[in-house]
């Protein structure tokens, strides 16, 4: 088994190397154990391509919606970066529908490809890349972890709604599951969105699948920090 690269569409991947989808991340890591990630994370979720003068109030609404910690003096401060995420994310929607689609979905895979690899060695995590062994090979997968040395396979599809995951999705990981596991590899496959876990294992219940694949979204993303393989 071996790894290729599959960058995807040119908007993929200008969305990803997007300065915009970046800051957003750099930003979103920073909150994510606090609930303020998933405030921001269902903004995103909710929130299409929108120029409209309700973009502002729905901005300030959600910069209103941070509960400041206090400092080192004891002060209750709105840290910059709150701010800063808050103009950025100003700038993303003022884009054509297009651009704020694919970014969004940047957003949740860069994320989720930043949780997985901070926890693996170098070069064993990657974002969109196929899978490969002999004549089997699997269709793209957003952030793949493959570690010979461990014999682990992780593949993980990332959308940022979960009505937005389809039926080939979850047979695409399936079968990367039967593979890893006919060569002995131990295997995790997971699903992730920025939405509630349960609403995505719903989503993911609605298709014919023979074998589990685990949900993660707002409430437990943070778990992907650890590997799921005992």
């Amino acid at each position: 088994m071996h790894l290729i690269p599959a960058p995807g569409s040119p908007e993929m991947q200008a969305a990803l190397s997007h300065s915009n989808v970046r800051t957003i991340v750099d930003i979103l890591l920073q909150i994510i154990d606090q609930d303020y990630f998933k405030v921001v994370a269902l903004f995103l979720r909710n929130n299409d391509q929108d120029t409209s003068p309700s973009l502002s109030q729905k901005l300030q609404a959600l910069r209103n919606q941070y509960k400041p910690r206090p400092n080192a003096e004891g002060r209750f401060a709105v840290p910059p970066y709150i701010d800063e995420l808050v103009s950025t994310l100003e700038i993303l929607y003022s884009q054509d529908q297009i651009r704020v689609s694919f970014q969004r979905g940047a957003i949740v895979e860069l994320l989720a490809s930043e949780l997985v690899c901070s926890r693996c060695n170098s070069g064993e995590c990657v974002g969109n890349h196929i899978f490969v062994d002999g004549r089997y090979r699997s269709s793209q997968v957003d952030v793949a972890v493959f570690s010979k040395s461990k014999q682990q396979i992780e593949g993980y599809t990332c959308k940022t709604k979960p009505e937005w995951v389809e039926s080939a999705d979850c047979t695409n990981l399936i079968a990367l599951a039967s593979k890893a596991q006919e060569l002995d590899f131990d295997t995790h496959i997971g699903v992730i969105c920025f939405d509630h876990s349960r609403a995505i294992d719903q989503r993911i219940k609605k298709f014919p699948l023979r074998m589990p694949i685990q949900a993660y979204g707002i409430n437990n993303i943070q778990v992907l920090t650890k590997s799921p393989i005992k």
